[in-house]
């Protein structure tokens, strides 16, 4: 005889309704905190707590994932996950019983799904195998460094960026530190400044959670399930590159850019760069990598301010990894990522998971 199987998770057929939910409710809760920051003026924004709208505000999608996942397991079964009905899913109850497996014409155990966790909903687990998650996340470090850094010398190629091999505001810089002339201690310099960017990418993860809880943990899997890879990248750009357009107003990433302008810019970014973002949270199971990624998009800011000529100003709507040259390397690697979808964006279906062994 056979024997009842494990329940498998897998990413449930959100109805619209709720996807349309989560969306209203980020862009809501997103547009409300940057709405002061837009009403003040530029002399009582250089006063404010930056920091702590900025923090509240790159939370909101993780609150709205909550709200649209409470809304979600509301619904029955048979509504989430009915593109499953072959497969021992669709029940309100979630589970088949004995007697059910006996009446079916294969021996093969019935295949039974349960409804998501709040914390895989999210992307926040699984957790395992550990060494899969720890070589992506890794593998979003290293290759955020590597578009972020690469991006000056490209830019400086194609004339957008004051590209300097010598770095003169990094040797000035080091110089005033040290209270001499730094010139000797270049190598030993950037190796401790590259340690501190690592460092700071680990230790900003957890906020930037925040931001891949909602779009690339809750959001992009259940576009991707219904419309596929491309269309999940666009939308999810296009959604999150919106959720930013109060910060754009009050000056944040593009300054001194007019908002529609800056509003463009950050639709381009958002959907490139977090086309890649989703491709290592749909690769590792989980939203880790792509957090890490993300701190390190951040902590990594600071190298434009390296390599710059001294005394020429940066225009960062067309360099650094915020500017159209810096997407250059990350798109191209995102066309490459569409063009084998199947595998680069693996949907997780119990056809992915491990048969049981069968007990006679």
């Amino acid at each position: 005889m056979t024997v009842p199987t494990p329940a498998l998770t897998t990413t449930p057929r959100t109805p619209l309704v709720i996807l349309s939910t989560f969306v209203l409710v980020t862009l809501t809760l997103g547009w409300l905190i940057g709405l002061p920051l837009v009403l003040m003026s530029p002399e009582e924004r250089s006063t404010a707590p930056l920091g702590v709208y900025y923090n509240l505000f790159m939370l909101t999608p993780a609150l709205a994932a909550v709200i649209a996942y409470v809304l979600e397991r509301r619904q029955p079964l048979a509504v989430l996950y009915g593109h499953h009905a072959g497969e021992g899913a669709g029940t309100d109850e979630g589970a088949g019983t004995d007697e059910d497996a006996a009446e079916g014409v294969s021996d093969q155990p019935a295949r039974v799904l349960k409804p998501q966790s709040v914390t895989d909903a999210l992307g926040i687990t699984p957790l395992r195998p550990v060494r899969g998650l720890l070589s992506w996340s890794v593998l979003g470090l290293l290759l955020f460094f590597a578009f972020s850094l690469a991006a000056l010398p490209l830019g400086g190629a194609l004339g957008l960026y004051p590209f300097d091999p010598s770095m003169p505001l990094f040797v000035q810089d080091l110089s005033s530190r040290l209270g001499r002339d730094a010139t000797e201690f270049i190598a030993t310099g950037v190796l401790v400044e590259v340690g501190v960017i690592f460092s700071a990418s680990v230790l900003g993860v957890f906020l930037h959670a925040g931001i891949e809880m909602g779009w690339r943990g809750y959001l992009f899997p259940r576009l991707q399930l219904r419309w596929g890879p491309l269309a999940a990248v666009v939308l999810t750009g296009v959604v999150s590159g919106l959720w930013y357009a109060p910060l754009l107003a009050a000056g944040f990433f593009y300054d001194q850019t007019p908002v529609f302008q800056a509003l463009a810019l950050m639709l381009g970014y958002a959907t490139i760069i977090g086309g890649v973002l989703a491709w290592l949270r749909m690769q590792s199971g989980s939203i880790w990598p792509a957090a890490f990624a993300q701190s390190m998009i951040s902590a990594a800011a600071i190298l434009h301010f390296w390599f710059a000529s001294a005394g020429v100003a940066v225009d960062l709507r067309q360099a650094t990894l915020q500017g159209f040259s810096g997407w250059i390397l990350p798109g191209l690697l995102l066309i490459g990522l569409l063009i084998f979808a199947r595998r680069a964006f693996p949907q997780r279906t119990p056809q992915t998971q491990p048969r049981p062994p069968l007990n006679r």
